[in-house]
């Protein structure tokens, strides 16, 4: 339609009109022709640029702060646990608060800390002694731990409809890491080096699928060290009561059905 805004509503055609005007630096305008009962409003730069721009900067830093120190509160409120106040020893390194995971995004903002069900803090803890007594200097380190359900719903948005969905739990009623039953883990050596698993932690494939190592290894695919790896990590972790998911070696969890998971946990959901 014609009319542009409210500086030039003289040359209206008539109608309703929606515009950014640059030769008069309308940020937006609305408005009715002369017959109509609505007035013309428009955003001139003033207003702009001392009430729009503010407003959006102070609801950036809101959101900034909300995502550095949110999550650690609302942790807390349920009940969890910081693995390390836990398990010193342990090491943490989030992965979905960095690039390097399948979504390649930063899903956890400025989260660092690593949260557990104090149940499950606990035989981590254990696991890390075993850990040390068989070998020294060795220790744990975790990728993921508890996760929210609106951080669960945008990394299966990331692979709905493909193969790869069978790696990421369905939102819609939470996965194990969302009632904070599962953790994400490798192992370092006494020199802080990461033990070979034979995939990278969130390979979608069968590599990172538990069971064939020796015949991985015999084909060349794996060096001869990984099923020896992965046997240290299941055999001090099962020593604890957890049990790995088959087509993660990463991934540890309680020795419970998930119909029993949902009795007896809260789901995180926020």
């Amino acid at each position: 339609m014609p009319f542009i805004c409210g500086v030039c509503v003289g040359r209206s055609g008539g109608g309703v009109g929606v515009c950014l005007c640059a030769s008069h630096e309308v940020l937006l305008c609305f408005g009715l022709s002369s017959r109509g009962v609505l007035s013309l409003f428009y955003m001139s730069r003033l207003l702009r640029k001392f009430v729009v721009f503010p407003f959006v900067v102070l609801c950036a830093s809101v959101a900034t702060s909300l995502d550095a120190q949110g999550y650690d509160s609302l942790m807390r409120a349920h009940g969890l646990v910081d693995v390390q106040t836990v398990a010193p020893r342990v090491q943490v390194s989030l992965k979905y608060a960095t690039t390097d995971n399948f979504t390649g995004a930063n899903m956890y903002g400025d989260l660092r800390r690593a949260y557990l069900h104090p149940n499950l803090a606990k035989a981590l803890a254990r696991a890390q002694v075993l850990l040390e007594k068989e070998c020294p200097g060795y220790r744990f380190l975790v990728y993921d731990a508890a996760r929210p359900l609106s951080m669960q719903r945008r990394m299966y948005e990331r692979v709905a409809g493909t193969p790869n969905r069978i790696y990421v739990a369905k939102p819609h009623r939470g996965g194990r890491h969302n009632y904070v039953v599962a953790v994400d883990l490798t192992i370092v050596d006494d020199r802080g080096r990461v033990l070979d698993m034979g995939s990278s932690f969130d390979h979608f494939g069968t590599t990172s699928h538990l069971g064939r190592e020796r015949e991985l290894v015999r084909s060349g695919v794996f060096a001869p060290e990984v099923p020896r790896n992965r046997a240290l990590m299941r055999r001090i972790l099962g020593q604890v009561g957890l049990r790995p998911y088959a087509k993660e070696w990463w991934h540890y969890q309680e020795r419970m059905s998930m119909p029993e998971v949902r009795r007896r946990y809260c789901l995180l959901d926020f």
